[in-house]
């Protein structure tokens, strides 16, 4: 383990070790810091502190990171003490006072306080250009603990919510993290909104409109149902508010879709806060997965603005997802006049296509319906000449596949294409992949294809269970044979609908194999140790945009993109692995938040102008509350150290 040699002199001058006292060593090993609760050291150093003088840098670094506990995840040098950082890249990691030499007088110090140090996140998959338009004016309920407090937030809203507004809360959430262990009814959620139209939508499951709502959508006994979904309706014909899925998520996104937005120049502002509870969670890129509903250029005017105006704080690798049933040729044609691959910068690039670039290859996203299988024929020669275009641009493409009867489909057309257009240059790959068997996956492989799974499972995995059984939910997905196979993987969230945007929350889930009903699904020999899990959310995303060469690991001439978390990841008991988050993340060696001592680095973020936007009261994934929060500081205020005979003496000054 990396080793802190004292306070980078020949004698530590910290008060609590006495004037003069030796040097000393402080082994990571040896110490359990479970989680730091905001309690330890100040963040910022001065340039003196208590260094030992040394010579100036010939060139030196823009901003050293000392004291911390450095996980690189490089394969040569895992951990470390300190780095250096030198025009938004990472110039040197190693001992103190190896970074040491690298000071100079306009050198920026931040002290990690012992505290654990990642390379930034990377979600392998989500919808954040979606999110970000209307993530401001959504009731998020990502880890709200009872169905009553999410009442209670919606009927806030309703009453704070003007015409022609609604009460939006668009996935994240399932009814297995209540304590209450059940949805809500029709009867509380009109209770909660009274006149306000609301929808509440349970992953890609299901929605409920309320009476406000029917109305304003103007449904009646004649309103047919919707592609891929049906309207539950009463003894007379009425619409009663529920809408399922059932074939497709397609019938979900259409009724969201007629919901009011926020004007196209306020929908930079929800962006840019919703870039901001991704660095709280210390994310510092994403993959884009397209969406319903997201249509290129239009609707990514908003991510581009900022690209454009440099006010990004997140790297976005974004995808083409076909947005037209049946005419996802015509989509590919059209937009392959617009945009190139690998268009952008290091902040907003163009990387491929997908998740869908052709619905009818893909699945239901609703576990508790069965898989309609498409006549054989039409969807083969659909997918060929969709793949064939793509391919033909040098354009990845990935596929949304959850069942093996799908991957299997997908893959005969891949076969055959292979033949005459070979794919593996290509960094192509199919996407969920819960049920696919070790014959499918020995095909996938051959084409050189990957998977990017995501963690449905934690939110969705009892009705998965229910509708498959406990041995199939025990191999969903199949992790350890993809990993034994040698298959390039990549986890991501699926946020912020089919899950939560919270990383953490699948970290947990590759870790424990727990829903957050607390339902353990995963097999054992599914499970992963946390460095291997945190591999999936660093260098996995990195790979997935063939950007392993700059980011995922914390190594000399990669981006400076980091976490000082709030609690020890690699040790802090499993079920708190949910409740991290970030207390500093840099992206590009600029600091992008602050919290607790840092909170004075963070940038500051544009207010919120319309005081009715629920995100001034609900624009965090949920925390623990204040009693809570200020038990786990009495409690892991100090460092704890557990008895182990002839461990040593351990130094009090917080230098670690």
């Amino acid at each position: 383990m990396a080793m802190w040699n004292g306070c980078k002199g020949v004698a530590c001058s910290h008060s609590s070790c006495g004037a003069g006292a030796p040097r000393h060593a402080v082994d990571f090993g040896r110490r359990d810091f479970l989680i730091d609760a905001l309690a330890a050291t100040a963040g910022l150093t001065g340039l003196g502190g208590c260094a030992a003088p040394v010579m100036q840098a010939s060139n030196p670094a823009d901003t050293i990171l000392i004291n911390g506990r450095i996980a690189t995840l490089a394969s040569r040098a895992p951990a470390a003490s300190a780095l250096a950082i030198r025009d938004g890249n990472i110039a040197a990691v190693g001992s103190a006072g190896e970074i040491e030499a690298l000071r100079g007088p306009g050198t920026q110090v931040i002290d990690a306080g012992g505290r654990t140090v990642i390379p930034g996140l990377n979600d392998g998959h989500t919808h954040f250009i979606r999110g970000g338009l209307t993530y401001t004016n959504e009731v998020r309920w990502d880890g709200v603990p009872s169905l009553a407090e999410g009442l209670r937030r919606v009927r806030e809203q309703a009453q704070r919510t003007p015409a022609p507004h609604w009460v939006q809360v668009i996935g994240g959430w399932t009814w297995a993290q209540f304590a209450e262990q059940r949805h809500p009814t029709l009867e509380e959620i009109n209770a909660a909104t009274g006149d306000t139209p609301c929808m509440i939508m349970h992953l890609y499951d299901r929605a409920w409109l309320n009476r406000a709502g029917i109305r304003a959508l103007g449904w009646t006994k004649d309103t047919p149902n919707m592609f891929g979904g049906a309207i539950e309706r009463d003894a007379s014909g009425n619409p009663t508010g529920l809408v399922m899925s059932t074939t497709s998520l397609a019938s979900l996104v259409s009724v969201w879709l007629r919901i009011p937005r926020l004007s196209p120049e306020d929908q930079i502002l929800p962006t840019r806060h919703f870039m901001r509870e991704h660095n709280r969670l210390g994310v510092t890129s994403v993959i884009d997965a397209g969406g319903g509903g997201q249509n290129y250029p239009d609707n990514y005017a908003a991510i581009a603005k900022l690209a454009a105006d440099g006010q990004m704080t997140l790297r976005i690798g974004y995808t083409l997802f076909a947005q037209a049933p049946g005419k996802e040729l015509e989509n590919y044609t059209a937009w392959a006049k617009l945009v190139k691959l690998g268009q952008g910068n290091d902040y907003y690039r163009m990387i491929g296509t997908g998740e869908y670039i052709l619905y009818a290859a893909g699945d239901v996203a609703n576990f508790a319906k069965d898989y309609p299988v498409p006549p054989a024929g039409v969807m083969e020669k659909n997918l060929s000449a969709v793949v064939k275009f793509i391919v033909e641009q040098g354009w990845p493409f990935r596929q949304h596949t959850t069942f093996d009867a799908s991957a299997s489909r997908v893959l005969d057309v891949l076969e055959q294409l292979n033949r005459e257009i070979p794919l593996k240059n290509l960094r192509w790959g199919l996407d969920h992949c819960e049920a696919l068997k070790p014959a499918t996956l020995e095909r996938l492989a051959a084409l050189g294809g990957s998977i990017d799974i995501q963690n449905r499972m934690s939110l969705d995995g009892e009705a998965f269970l229910k509708k498959y059984g406990a041995q199939a939910a025990a191999d969903a997905p199949p992790v350890a044979r993809i990993r034994e196979m040698g298959i390039p993987l990549a986890c991501g969230t699926d946020g912020n609908r089919a899950t939560s945007y919270n990383p953490w929350i699948g970290l947990h889930w590759l870790v424990t194999g727990k829903t957050l009903g607390g339902a353990k699904l995963q097999g054992d020999r599914n499970l992963l140790d946390r460095t291997d899990a945190l591999r999936l959310y660093t260098t996995g995303g990195a790979w997935i945009s063939g950007e392993e060469g700059r980011k995922g690991t914390l190594e000399a001439g990669k981006f400076a993109d980091l976490a000082i978390l709030s609690a020890d990841y690699f040790k802090v008991p499993v079920d708190r692995i949910k409740d991290i988050e970030s207390l500093l993340t840099m992206v590009g060696g600029k600091v992008v938040y602050g919290a607790g001592p840092y909170s004075r680095l963070s940038p500051p973020l544009p207010p919120v102008s319309q005081d009715w936007l629920p995100v001034r009261e609900y624009g965090e994934y949920y925390k623990r509350g204040l009693e809570d929060a200020q038990n786990l500081a009495r409690a892991f205020s100090r460092p704890q150290l557990i008895a182990d005979g002839g461990w040593g003496e351990v130094c009090g000054c917080g230098a670690i």
